[in-house]
């Protein structure tokens, strides 16, 4: 399972752990068109250039990784509120007929 962190630089933290996330949710939370692979190793410094915007960064195992998602780390371009938002909604469920 993917795990999900936080970079926040005005915390002056390396990243916290958020989540661990099954396939379906990170699939449903995180959009894979805004994922950027950034290395095996979590980023040190400013993985965004500017160092002050909070980001996203989802780590892949390697024995997780699949056809869309290679090991290591990503960075994703996404507003951390809207992470934090879709990580509230809770997964749809399916009404048998």
């Amino acid at each position: 399972m993917p795990n999900l962190y936080f970079w926040e630089p005005e915390s002056r933290s390396h990243g916290i752990l958020q989540a661990v996330l099954p396939w379906d949710v990170c699939q449903r939370v995180v959009n894979r068109k805004l994922a950027t692979h950034i290395g095996d190793e979590f980023p040190t410094g400013s993985p965004n250039g500017a160092g002050r915007e909070a980001l996203v960064i989802l780590y892949v195992r390697p024995e997780e990784a699949n056809d869309n998602w290679f090991p290591g780390f990503y960075r994703i371009d996404s507003n951390v509120m809207e992470i934090r938002k879709a990580l509230l909604v809770p997964p749809r469920t399916h009404k048998e007929a």
